[in-house]
């Protein structure tokens, strides 16, 4: 019996993958066409299968009703071109569990192996350090390889600053927690603060003893605690400070809203953590450690995404980022009875509907200038109208529209 099957027609590359895979303990195979994939699977039963949408001419997701129907237990992985998203959808409704990104990196592709074909063993819920960071496309592995060189530098006696920039939401306190933790029994316990709060949060830390400092919102830390910081440095190069910020710090230098030898200091290792729409690879991993997280904290069996849940999922943009869908699975657990997750548990922030509930309403804005115009002039409808651009006689009208007197 073969673990995973790889449904690839490039030759080379459907080799180099089974190379790789079975080097780290997989049994694997391949095939080229959808005809030696549907007799292969039929002979292997095996537990995965990576499918590439284009076989040549045909077309891959043709091949998910078959073997959907061979082996409904088999989980299938769709291989789209990069940004194909709405293929991946597709394939989803189509029965496929999950999807990567070519070109998809081998370490990718072991990884999602693993993490699908041994999920039944759970991933410990008190994982620490790096391994923190969840997800399988090429900017989560980027950003926990990034860490690790930080963590080693951070090691010495005189630690990089460190700032995490990206938009709110992006996990830039998850990724400090998890640098902290790396090196903390070098290093030491890490005191929070949260800069937007209010002043002199740094001198107290610093005075009980504090020698790791994060600062969340750092864009917001006033010109006497910037100061205050900046000589803790310089008198100590032992310090370490790892910031956050959704702002740009080189804009609010500029202006004189931040101090240039502050940001020279902390932002010597520069950790840019994207939007979840730059790694939309990463929402299916990470939805699955949230709802096993959730399930953990409120003793419930773990539920499993419906197919439609994950559709849904992936149809969204995801404004909020990872914080945003972190909330939604968790109440979508809390809400789910039956061991699974549907679309209909799938309850999505409405951004829309705050963002036009903020558009000003035209007519309260046209009444309002027409009310501020008369009495810029003294209740001068010549003059008023001639600041408004409109006619004496469209003036009137409209002041007896909206019941507006001169005065």
């Amino acid at each position: 019996m073969t673990d995973i099957l790889i449904i690839e027609d490039e030759d080379v590359l459907a080799r180099s993958i089974v190379g790789f895979l079975e080097r780290r303990g997989f049994s694997a195979g391949f095939a080229i066409d959808g005809q030696s994939a549907v007799a292969l699977f039929r002979r292997e039963r095996p537990r995965l299968v990576i499918l590439d949408v284009r076989l040549g001419r045909e077309n891959g997701l043709d091949l998910l009703p078959t073997l959907r129907g061979i082996n409904p237990e088999a989980q299938i992985v769709v291989m789209t071109g990069h940004g194909d998203v709405g293929i991946a959808v597709e394939a989803m409704k189509r029965g496929a569990r999950d999807f990567l990104m070519k070109p998809a990196p081998l370490a990718m592709i072991a990884g999602m192996a693993a993490e699908l074909i041994l999920q039944d063993n759970a991933r410990p819920v008190d994982v620490t350090g790096v391994d923190r960071i969840v997800g399988r496309s090429s900017a989560a592995i980027d950003l926990r390889a990034t860490l690790r060189r930080l963590a080693s530098a951070a090691e010495g006696l005189q630690p990089p600053g460190v700032l995490l920039s990206g938009p709110r939401g992006s996990g830039k306190t998850l990724a400090a927690r998890a640098l902290h933790e790396t090196v903390q029994d070098i290093r030491g316990k890490m005191e929070c603060i949260d800069c937007s709060v209010g002043e002199g949060q740094v001198e107290t830390a610093l005075q009980a003893g504090a020698r790791v400092l994060m600062l969340r919102h750092v864009d917001a830390m006033g010109e006497e605690e910037q100061g205050k910081l900046v000589r803790a440095l310089e008198a100590d190069p032992g310090l370490w400070v790892i910031a956050t910020t959704a702002r740009n710090l080189g804009a609010l230098e500029r202006k004189g809203n931040f101090r240039p030898d502050l940001l020279y200091r902390i932002q010597v290792g520069w950790v840019d953590v994207p939007p979840l729409a730059d790694h939309s690879s990463d929402i299916l991993p990470l939805a699955e450690e949230f709802a096993r997280r959730t399930a953990f904290r409120f003793s419930r069996t773990r539920p499993r995404l419906t197919g439609e849940a994950r559709v849904k999922l992936l149809q969204h943009d995801w404004p909020g980022n990872v914080a945003e869908l972190e909330n939604c699975v968790e109440r979508a657990v809390i809400q789910s009875n039956d061991g699974m997750i549907s679309a209909g548990d799938i309850k999505i922030i409405d951004h829309s509907e705050r963002e036009e509930a903020a558009v000003p309403n035209l007519t309260k804005m046209e009444e309002t200038a027409l009310v501020k115009a008369l009495r810029v002039t003294g209740g001068n409808v010549s003059r008023a109208a001639e600041m408004l651009g409109i006619s004496r006689d469209t003036l009137r009208y409209r002041m007896e529209k909206f019941g507006i007197s001169r005065r």
